[in-house]
């Protein structure tokens, strides 16, 4: 008599094995659509910066961004140069405040930020940020980066 315990291991293998094929072409479908992913779910996040906060942002189907910053810094600063950059853009912001302690102010940027216009309504994108300051006191420079994420404003 023929062992026959072999071919049933070996249709059970074939057939879980169809099984998880089709679960991981399912989970790529899914992920080239978007469905995972994060910023969808995650909103309008800031992360990274110190001393100087970004407390608003918007990022218009134009490319243009307007960012709102804050000093937090506990003396009056100076703001000398900001720059955007998402993807393989980078822009830069058009005017330089001085701010007091706890003060608040809009900038607008300039140029392409966002890649090549128009941009779609509802996109989501990640901004790194760089902003150059002087506290205005010591006469020092400084620096603070941090990313920005969102969705493009429509």
């Amino acid at each position: 008599m023929i062992n026959r315990k072999g071919q049933a291991a070996l249709d059970f293998l074939m057939t879980y094995g169809w099984a998880i094929a089709l679960v991981v072409i399912i989970a790529a479908v899914l992920f080239a659509l978007g469905i995972f992913d994060v910023s969808n779910f995650t909103g309008n996040k800031a992360a990274g910066f110190s001393g100087v906060a970004v407390s608003g942002w918007n990022l218009g189907t134009n490319g243009s961004m307007m960012l709102a910053f804050s000093n937090q810094v506990g003396t009056q600063i100076s703001i000398t140069g900001v720059s955007v950059a998402i993807g393989n853009t980078t822009g830069t912001i058009a005017t330089f405040p001085t701010l007091s302690t706890g003060q608040t102010s809009n900038m607008v940027g300039t140029g392409a930020i966002g890649g090549t216009p128009p941009l779609t309504p509802g996109t989501s994108y990640t901004a790194k940020v760089y902003i150059n300051y002087t506290d205005t006191s010591a006469n020092f420079p400084y620096t603070t980066s941090g990313t920005l994420t969102g969705r493009v404003a429509g």
